[in-house]
């Protein structure tokens, strides 16, 4: 009873590829640190304000309370209006943080 030994075969396993998602926390009304999402690069953004809905809404409820020299207040102070985050670069925007 002579039989020949097994005949062992490789197994071959495929690649495992492993994806780790790394969230950053968006900036709000300040410059912020970010990873550029197009090419991966760190960068500190540039701020811009923009007029937007918490803007509006003051003008209109200091015009309906008939406070006229103040309703345009609003356009006036940064911390009512929206943010928008651009990279230095490219100057292409990243992120908007909405007051409202």
């Amino acid at each position: 009873m002579n039989q020949p030994p097994p005949q062992i075969q490789p197994t071959i396993t495929p690649g495992v590829t492993q994806v780790v998602v790394m969230q950053q926390q968006l900036p709000r009304d300040v410059p912020g640190q970010m990873t550029w999402p197009q090419c991966q690069v760190q960068v500190l953004t540039e701020t811009i304000h923009t007029t937007g809905l918490l803007t509006c809404l003051l003008c209109g409820a200091l015009c309906c309370f008939l406070c006229w020299p103040c309703c345009l207040i609003p356009f006036c102070v940064d911390s009512c209006k929206d943010v928008e985050h651009r990279c230095p670069n490219c100057k292409r925007v990243i992120h908007i943080h909405k007051s409202m």
